[in-house]
């Protein structure tokens, strides 16, 4: 029999991409409002620990390239898979590419979960050429309505983590992006959704979310919103993204 909890705390490749790919706030995913800061005149693009590549289908257009960078081989080899590239094994914060190579530099979530921010800030902002745009997107705890607080307090309750994407949830970016040249152009935040019909959903859902340490809370949990499905119908998660972009 296969194994009931074989996503959770998983981090096998796409999991994140999983969530995140099927979460919805105003008619579009977080990656979709992600892809929405780079100009349509930007040629070439650079996504910064692309995981499997979610962002570069949703930046592709004719005319433009889009590099995708990770340091994780079993990442790159689902992005493959998946038709997307090109592609470079590398570390976020060593980034083999001349000074202004990008018209626009994006990271669905590396901003949040990378160890240096300060060298990934860095070294992003210089590949970017003068005038480039700097794009990332982060976990958020806010906006929430009072049922987005009851359903993440009871999650919550199960795992002993607020439940949310991998990475730091807030930190003061204005700082940081003004030491590397960066002149912050936006920071908002906007309330998505992952919704849960079945066990599956549950399963999937845990996959991608950062790690409770604990197995049998998180398999507490997954009995948690099923029961609540199989009592009240759909249960809408709260995922709350933020979006920073800078100007060099």
């Amino acid at each position: 029999m296969a194994d009931p909890m074989r996503w959770f705390g998983s981090r096998q490749p796409g999991a994140v991409e999983a969530v995140l790919g099927r979460a919805y706030g105003g008619g579009s995913t977080p990656y979709e409002w992600l892809s929405r800061a780079v100009s349509k005149s930007a040629v070439t693009v650079l996504d910064l620990a692309c995981g499997a590549g979610a962002m570069i289908d949703r930046l592709q257009r004719d005319g433009r390239t889009v590099i995708g960078l990770d340091r994780s081989a079993e990442e790159l080899a689902l992005a493959r898979e998946r038709g997307r590239g090109p592609l470079v094994q590398a570390h976020a914060s060593y980034l083999p590419f001349a000074d202004g190579s990008f018209d626009a530099v994006v990271t669905s979530l590396g901003f949040a979960v990378v160890a240096d921010r300060p060298r990934f800030l860095a070294e992003a902002a210089r590949v970017l050429r003068p005038g480039g745009v700097f794009a990332a997107l982060t976990p958020s705890v806010r906006p929430a309505n009072v049922e987005d607080l009851r359903v993440v307090s009871r999650l919550a309750g199960y795992l002993r983590v607020t439940p949310h994407v991998p990475g730091i949830t807030e930190f003061k970016a204005n700082q940081a992006l003004s030491a590397v040249g960066l002149t912050k152009a936006e920071d908002k935040r906007a309330r998505y959704y992952f919704e849960v019909s079945s066990r599956e959903d549950a399963e999937l859902l845990l996959g991608g979310l950062r790690s409770s340490p604990d197995r049998g809370r998180a398999s507490s949990a997954v009995d948690f919103m099923t029961a609540r499905v199989e009592s009240l119908g759909p249960l809408r998660v709260p995922l709350p993204m933020r979006r920073i972009i800078a100007i060099k």
